[in-house]
């Protein structure tokens, strides 16, 4: 029969083990006072077809790490007609191998899990060094981001679109929200982004303005205010986002 190598998803090595940790608790602990009564076959039986069935669910049947960690009946009785003290031996060692193909096959889906993160985390910095970042919005974030403190990178990242739009507004007595709302008013605005010389181009006067009213009031002021935990392919989309917005800034045209 020929064999494949396992496809495992990442996302599911978490219940897998579950399920073989559940097994490794079932392996009984022989009770001496009760060997008599035991019947070794069809107890080594139910555990073999336990495990092994467990080992065909986690890892696929037919495949390789699910034969190499299968657990075979005949490693906890022996073939022949044999004292008590024996059978109560060779179950013994039985129980150990058992015990150790599970643990084998739950540090196999450890080291999976661990591979997959670190495969993970590669390609989202090969992404990250990828991006074309605004020079102030790479300035405050790119090494806490290369670092892996993403929270911290998207607030920092945010505060520097808030400076650098008072910066290009000359505007230093507002912040957040009030800033962005006051520099790119539509009626009034300290910066614009067209001529304003249609609804369209209020339209987007307005639109932009909202984007970077909406950067500061739904990436800064959360993470600002509360411990937060973002992953890193969100915050490398919400960084590239703060870029845009700065570009946008940067091509803003000046009126007061």
């Amino acid at each position: 029969m020929i064999r494949r190598r396992a496809k495992i998803a990442v996302q599911t090595i978490p219940s897998s083990i579950k399920k073989l940790e559940r097994r490794l608790a079932e392996l009984p602990e022989i009770d001496e006072a009760e060997v008599e009564t035991i019947d070794w076959y069809n107890e080594a039986q139910r555990i073999a077809v336990a495990i092994s069935a467990t080992m065909d669910d986690v890892f696929g049947q037919g495949t390789i790490e699910a034969h190499d960690f299968s657990v075979d009946e005949a490693w906890f009785v022996l073939t022949y007609p044999a004292k008590h003290s024996d059978n109560v031996a060779e179950f013994k060692r039985g129980t150990a191998r058992a015990r150790n193909a599970i643990r084998d096959a739950i540090k196999r889906l450890q080291e999976l899990e661990s591979d997959a993160e670190h495969e993970a985390e590669a390609r989202h910095l090969r992404a990250y060094e990828g991006l074309d970042l605004h020079p102030e919005i790479a300035r405050a974030a790119s090494q806490l981001y290369l670092d892996g403190h993403y929270a911290n990178a998207i607030e920092d990242a945010v505060k520097a679109l808030n400076a650098f739009v008072r910066l290009r507004s000359g505007v230093d007595d507002r912040d957040g929200n009030e800033l962005m709302e006051y520099v790119f008013s539509v009626k009034n605005p300290v910066l614009a982004f067209n001529d304003l010389k249609n609804e369209s181009d209020r339209n987007e006067q307005k639109g932009f303005m909202g984007m970077l009213s909406g950067a500061v009031s739904g990436l800064r002021n959360p993470r600002a205010h509360r411990l937060m935990k973002d992953d890193p392919e969100r915050a490398l989309e919400f960084i590239a986002f703060v870029s845009l917005l700065a570009k946008l800034v940067d091509g803003a045209r000046r009126l007061q």
